[in-house]
């Protein structure tokens, strides 16, 4: 049975550290989906980030060092290419900066259409191909935290985004998957 990937990462940024307050101090506060893992470092995903919806190497908006985990669900092809149309469609669609506030003001019904944070985006994804990651629960509800609750992924490994590679400080590539 095919798999897919998902990646969850423990950001660094003044965002992050407030995501991860409000978590109560969980580690993880990104969620994105895994494209391509040929460089298990620095994979291909597809991502809601603060400018909007983006596909292309996870080290190119986020800071080299970052320790991220992959997971992997256990999925057919029909669901693998449900999944991957569906987030395909959502690039470059904006942040849903709206939707970040339900979760201290603890109402879901803040989200607008058409927007995504990163949970959210991953998770509706999985929805749209009939996969329910966590039952009766809502995209706009799943922080990473959250996310990371379903009992359908399944740890493959953890890695950190190369600081320095051949002695030199690592410069970002531009992305083949951004158009």
């Amino acid at each position: 049975m095919p798999k897919v990937y998902t990646l969850a990462s423990k950001g660094i940024s003044l965002t992050s550290r407030l995501i991860r307050w409000w978590q109560w101090g969980f580690p993880y506060t990104h969620v994105a989906y895994c494209l391509d893992l040929s460089d298990p470092s620095d994979p291909v995903v597809i991502e809601a980030w603060w400018n909007g919806v983006r596909t292309g190497f996870f080290s190119e908006v986020h800071t080299l060092g970052t320790e991220f985990a992959v997971y992997s669900v256990e999925v057919t092809e029909d669901q693998k290419t449900a999944i991957e149309d569906f987030l395909i469609k959502q690039h470059l669609k904006p942040y849903d900066w709206l939707g970040i506030l339900g979760f201290p003001l603890r109402s879901w019904k803040l989200e607008r259409e058409d927007r995504w944070f990163c949970s959210e985006l991953v998770f509706a994804a999985f929805q749209h191909a009939g996969i329910e990651l966590l039952k009766n629960t809502h995209p706009s509800e799943v922080s990473p935290r959250l996310f990371l609750k379903s009992p359908l992924l399944k740890f493959e490994y953890s890695a950190k985004l190369p600081e320095v590679r051949n002695g030199k400080q690592e410069v970002r590539r531009p992305s083949p998957c951004n158009t």
